[in-house]
């Protein structure tokens, strides 16, 4: 008998024994439960409705190995994919660009966005009252959708606007005529956000703020060309006088950094053992130094002062030296930001009394280490690391503006915005600026927050810079001296086009939807 059948018979079985043996005890009160269409009347439940979207904009955004921060930093060109060694996962994959279709990491994250537009438009149709809470939420939900088609077009192409809750026919959503489509959805919520006066515009909060919807904005309309009403948009932020930049980098972006009036969006998860998923990131247990590899505080006669955790797996931990040499050429080797940024291994030495254990080696390291996100032992465990999330800074708005200024032909403005940038990074000062200076400044001050790779394949430049990812693989010695090792025949590995100027949609969305179309390049 076919399973189908079996199932229908033990179901008839149940209900028939049921009607004879309980039918006076079925008629049971539901306690706690509230059908759907009486749930979102009130202000705390469309903050628990609000809530439920944030949770998931932090998931996919950069809240474990499925997020769009993880991925993209391993496709871009500012960090070596690391780990323990070549067998250590599959994570190689990415930096050689050599996943498939299959890929459980493109997929989850594909499917993750899909959620958060989900659970926005349930935000957007079942929230409809008046109230100041209920009008922000709504307005909280149409920047996080505009968010998630963001990251849809600019990786996949014309995935499917799914601008409302689907009824049961219209699961199996086509490909957009054109990534227009998505565009325009994109342009439509954040000015419908923007103009709804309901985003807070309080600095230091880890709400969305109306500053955030704008930048959100300025993004759509760089990445579409639209240069000059980039700027103003950017403008508009700037000249507002509500964020500025931290004069000082010492604990930028690590844990022991808050909220502050150079954040357009942060979140942050608590320090709460009880709650672990919500609190972390996929930094913490994934990043940061391999412990069992080095030897902390190596010279006993020396002050203790490695403080590094001891758990991390030791993945994206590591700088490109094309990224180490690039700031080199801006500020010099002493650099205030660079040396933020990036440890060497003599200052890691020196300043931390940290080395590389004899006998063992540091696979996909160039003698490079990232301070920017380095994983310290402060009040972190291997699951609950409760990293502020820097969703977006007042530095990105500057490179950004920057950029559209050039392009629109206000080298001024721009000259302006990039000296800025390297007033705090205590560099010298740009006399003149191009695309070029731009984008190296946007390299330098944004780089391990998985930005880079989505620039790259905007300004065309992605098979340039990518075409060699992965051919060999430096390993560093205890001496500090970097062995070479290839695992792969010239030509295998490394960025393609036109293949992989869009990540493939998932085999098993393909399999099932017969209204898809495949990325060019891909099954």
């Amino acid at each position: 008998m076919k399973l189908k059948h079996i199932m229908t018979v033990m179901l008839a079985a149940g209900v028939l024994f049921a009607a004879a043996s309980c039918e006076s005890k079925l008629d049971i009160p539901q306690h706690s439960v509230v059908a759907i269409d009486d749930f979102y009347q009130t202000d705390t439940e469309a903050e628990e409705a609000i809530v439920a979207a944030y949770y998931q904009f932090k998931t996919v955004h950069s809240g474990g190995t499925s997020s769009a921060a993880w991925l993209l930093n391993f496709l871009g060109d500012d960090l070596w994919t690391g780990g323990g060694n070549r067998a250590d996962g599959t994570y190689y994959q990415y930096c050689e660009f050599t996943f498939d279709d299959g890929n459980s990491v493109v997929k989850n994250l594909y499917q993750g966005l899909y959620t958060l537009i989900y659970r926005c438009n349930l935000v957007l149709e079942r929230v409809t009252g008046e109230s100041a809470v209920m009008k922000r939420a709504r307005a909280e939900a149409l920047t996080m959708r505009a968010w998630a088609n963001f990251e849809l077009v600019t990786l996949w192409g014309t995935a499917p606007l799914v601008d409302h809750i689907l009824a049961s026919d219209e699961y199996l959503q086509g490909n957009v005529e054109s990534t227009g489509v998505l565009w325009s959805a994109i342009e439509a919520d954040l000015n419908a956000a923007i103009s709804s006066g309901a985003l807070t515009d309080q600095t230091g909060t880890y709400r969305i703020t109306k500053a955030y919807a704008q930048a959100l904005l300025g993004k759509a309309q760089l990445w579409q060309n639209k240069y000059s009403e980039a700027a103003s948009t950017f403008d508009a932020i700037i000249g507002s006088g509500k964020f500025a930049l931290q004069t000082d980098l010492t604990n930028f972006g690590t844990i022991r950094e808050d909220v502050s009036k150079e954040d357009l969006f942060c979140m942050r998860g608590l320090d709460d053992a009880a709650n672990s998923g919500p609190n972390a990131t996929y930094h913490g247990m994934w990043t940061g130094l391999r412990a069992e590899k080095f030897e902390y505080n190596f010279d006993k006669s020396r002050p203790a002062t490695a403080n590094f955790a001891t758990y991390p797996f030791g993945f994206q931990v590591c700088p490109t030296s094309a990224l180490y040499n690039k700031f080199v050429e801006v500020e010099g080797v002493d650099g205030y930001r660079l040396n933020h940024f990036i440890l060497t291994y003599q200052q890691m030495q020196d300043e931390f009394n940290t080395r590389v254990k004899d006998g063992m080696s540091i696979y996909d390291c160039e003698g490079l280490f990232n301070r920017k996100y380095m994983v310290w032992k402060d009040n972190g465990s291997a699951y609950r690391y409760p990293l502020p999330d820097h969703i977006m800074r007042y530095d990105e708005v500057l490179c950004l503006a920057a950029e559209a200024h050039v392009q629109a032909g206000n080298a001024a403005k721009a000259l302006d915005y990039v000296n800025q940038l390297r007033t705090r990074a205590k560099a010298p000062l740009a006399s003149s600026v191009n695309l070029q200076v731009v984008k190296d400044e946007s390299w330098m001050e944004l780089c391990f927050e998985g930005l880079r790779f989505q620039n790259l394949i905007r300004w065309g430049e992605a098979e340039a810079k990518l075409r060699n990812r992965g051919a060999v693989h430096p390993e560093l010695q205890p001496d500090g001296e970097i062995k070479w090792v290839r695992y792969n025949e010239d030509g295998a590995v490394g960025f393609k086009a036109p293949k992989h100027l869009l990540l493939p949609f998932p085999a098993t969305e393909m399999a099932v939807n017969p209204n898809m179309v495949q990325n060019e390049g891909w099954k």
